[in-house]
């Protein structure tokens, strides 16, 4: 059933966010083009299964979140817990014959993101970890919104920096004011660390303004298999801001990208939580539009070849680490570190 994406189905796959599914409610979403069905029962409790009935393969509802009751939509067909089947309306006196029962997929919650685990054969592996470095003075703030291209494509999105100061002009980057970046690309067994190592990163995020003053400002940016890439900007030395985005493919062409930015401000926190999700939102537009463009071209020239320079070599480490991973040759992988400068 996963064929296409091998041993990436091993990994936990952001889903869903937490504050979305409400007590007794239910959603629907695809991973990799294959329908779920998930919701919050009576007791918060989350469950999951697949969207499909095993009788002609229609969709299913939830029909009691007491008992977790589900129900073809096509022929009433009732199923319970471990997918026991508990009732054929049309054929009643059938039901000690038919068998049938699916394995239930795991799922969980963590930093305000649900995980769906996506081999049933087999107990899950463990969460990576992402906010290692907040405290409870951090505050955050959680964002989805659906992409018009494929995962590999947003998540270079994610991690590119040169096209900040055309894309996100004013937003991120001044392209008028350009930083030299000494850049360090370690290429590990199951991620891609890439550093900025400059002490003062031309970054406009609205913090010069904020603190009236010139500020020191660098960061990191990574990928962490299966998905997800993960920012951090240090102010002064100090780590002061990180964004999660978990690119999950819907289907072809189509990729959810769910954001959790957290940050530390000081005493300008309060302020920040107003702004800050007033920015995400029109960062994800600019790179929805420019993304949704890319992704239909190449579509359409299939057969052109990118001009690769350096700095892509961030992008076909992503490419290369996912690989090894889908055909299981993460065995043969060894750590490496590459550096490349840019201007922007």
């Amino acid at each position: 059933m996963f064929e296409k994406i091998g041993w990436l189905k091993e990994y936990w796959h952001v889903i869903w966010l937490s504050q979305e599914l409400k007590k007794w409610k239910q959603f629907k979403r695809k991973v990799y083009w294959i329908p779920f069905l998930l919701w919050r029962d009576s007791q918060w409790t989350l469950h999951a299964f697949l969207d499909v009935c095993p009788h002609k393969r229609a969709p299913l509802d939830v029909v009691d979140y007491s008992d977790n009751f589900v129900q073809c939509s096509y022929h009433g067909w009732r199923f319970w817990k471990e997918w026991d089947i508990l009732e054929i309306p049309s054929s009643p006196h059938l039901l000690w014959k038919i068998k049938c029962k699916w394995k239930k997929y795991q799922i969980a919650e963590q930093d305000g993101f649900i995980w769906i685990y996506l081999d049933n054969t087999k107990k899950a592996a463990g969460f990576p970890q992402l906010f290692d470095l907040l405290d409870r003075n951090w505050r955050y703030f959680h964002s989805a919104k659906d992409f018009e291209t494929t995962d590999e494509l947003l998540i270079e999105n994610f991690m590119d920096a040169t096209h900040t100061p055309v894309i996100h002009n004013g937003l991120i980057r001044d392209k008028t004011t350009k930083t030299l970046h000494n850049i360090i690309i370690e290429d590990k067994k199951e991620s891609v660390l890439v550093k900025f190592w400059e002490n003062n990163e031309n970054v406009w995020l609205g913090i010069n303004k904020l603190f009236i003053k010139k500020l020191k400002i660098s960061h990191t940016d990574e990928f962490l298999l299966p998905n997800i890439v993960k920012v951090n900007y240090k102010i002064n030395g100090v780590e002061r801001f990180q964004a999660i985005i978990a690119c999950t493919p819907l289907k072809s062409g189509k990729t959810r990208a769910f954001l959790k930015i957290s940050f530390n401000f000081w005493i300008f926190s309060s302020i920040s939580k107003i702004i800050l999700p007033l920015f995400a939102k029109k960062v994800l537009q600019q790179d929805f539009d420019i993304t949704s463009q890319q992704f239909k071209n190449r579509e359409l020239f299939q057969n052109m070849l990118d001009n690769d320079i350096d700095y892509d070599t961030i992008h076909n480490s992503v490419i290369r680490l996912r690989k090894d991973i889908i055909e299981r040759k993460e065995g043969n992988r060894k750590s490496r570190t590459q550096k490349v400068t840019i201007e922007v």
